[in-house]
């Protein structure tokens, strides 16, 4: 029943062509299925017709319940994790037909496996608003994707698809998914050692998600030359932490927030500027809210060094440090010691956000690891805390190969 999900125009058409296209569809997409029987496709299975051409005719109802099966299947995590050398193999809109290959096999899966998530947690969800409200905006981009046709010499569909998942997604998904994880605790329905895996199994598959559906459109529009879709080749860590300071000054002018540069002339690297300026942005909140509630001198001080295999960032603040009761905690999510929901927090939501009351240092974590490198904090209470963000480089031999692609 999987390979029905190829008949990617069915909903929108009511009919698709002859069962050669289908095959040769599915052996650039599914090549496992495409030498199966599509007997499972013949005029007399149930919501199934065909014409006196030769193409089928299958029902929504019908189609509905091929794409439900297909994402049980798809469902069960066969996707890797999305580095930046991936992305990198994707470096010019001429590449754009590879990349639409890879989301179909990688943010597909992504999809399905969201969608049964919610699903699979309890019998009850349709009961809990926020969770229909995800299950409702994953599905159907799901759907989309998985149904669009396309080739190589027209991807306008694909492109239209993709812009209108990003569209949607935009959305306060980040605030919803908090809500949702917050309804199934209250509800009693997972514990939180049950919800910090159920919520790590859902965050980590929409950045892959995030990623590559990003870098497609960046590939379109970002005319920068020094950019490869949504990786600057020369992301310089100084401009993105002063753009972060700017954002969060505009909000706390009178807090003092100081830079510091060690060996300035080392430390551009292959990135992506805009999960790094989030990042930067969200201790830098983190900070501010620890001085402030603590009364404390208002100057938080962001220093910057490099290594030939990594650049440093550290963030410190004397706001008082991190009770030790609350230390084993501060990685968990919907955990926050800023009951009150700073108004900090009031911050645009993009692909990459991080910033939610309860979100934000798991979030960072996440993504600065998905990415290679690492994210630490050393906190003495009753003085300041201390934000280590490390950032490996893409070895210098693979930049140049990428850049021979």
């Amino acid at each position: 029943m999987a390979s029905s999900a190829m008949l990617s125009s069915l909903l929108r058409r009511g009919e698709e062509g002859t069962r050669r296209r289908l095959v040769r569809r599915l052996r650039v997409f599914r090549p496992d299925l495409a030498c199966r029987s599509f007997a499972n496709l013949s005029p007399s299975a149930p919501g199934v017709s065909s014409n006196s051409t030769g193409s089928l005719h299958i029902s929504a109802r019908r189609m509905e319940e091929f794409l439900k099966a297909e994402m049980v299947t798809m469902s069960r995590g066969n996707y890797k994790t999305i580095t930046i050398e991936d992305i990198l193999q994707h470096r010019s809109p001429e590449d754009l037909i590879g990349l639409a290959m890879e989301i179909q096999r990688e943010v597909v899966p992504r999809f399905a496996t969201r969608v049964r998530q919610i699903e699979e947690t309890t019998p009850l969800w349709r009961d809990i608003p926020e969770l229909v409200e995800l299950h409702t905006t994953i599905f159907t981009s799901f759907k989309r994707l998985r149904l669009v046709e396309f080739d190589e010499y027209d991807l306008g569909p694909f492109t239209k698809v993709v812009e209108d998942i990003a569209a949607r997604h935009l959305r306060p998904l980040v605030p919803n998914v908090a809500k949702a994880a917050r309804a199934l605790q209250e509800r009693g329905i997972l514990s939180n050692a049950e919800l910090q895996e159920w919520m790590w199994k859902f965050v980590n598959s929409r950045k892959g998600t995030n990623i590559l559906l990003h870098h497609y459109q960046a590939l379109l529009e970002d005319p920068n030359v020094d950019h490869i879709g949504i990786v600057d080749m020369s992301c310089c860590p100084e401009k993105v932490c002063r753009s972060a300071i700017e954002e969060v000054k505009a909000q706390r002018p009178d807090v003092d927030i100081q830079l510091k540069v060690a060996n300035e002339k080392d430390l551009a690297l292959p990135f992506i500027p805009q999960i790094l300026h989030n990042v930067v942005a969200e201790v830098l909140r983190n900070g501010v809210r620890a001085v402030e509630s603590k009364k404390s001198k208002k100057t938080l001080e962001v220093l910057l060094t490099a290594s030939p295999k990594q650049v440093a960032i550290q963030i410190s603040d004397l706001g008082g440090g991190i009770y030790y009761k609350h230390t084993d905690r501060i990685w968990e999510y919907l955990f926050s010691t800023d009951e009150q929901g700073s108004d900090l927090l009031q911050v645009e939501e993009d692909w990459a956000s991080v910033s939610y009351t309860g979100m934000g240092l798991p979030l960072c974590r996440n993504y600065v690891e998905y990415l290679g490198g690492s994210f630490s904090l050393m906190s003495v209470p009753g003085i300041g805390t201390d934000a280590y963000i490390y950032l490996n480089r893409i070895d210098a031999g693979r930049i140049d190969s990428l850049r021979d692609l």
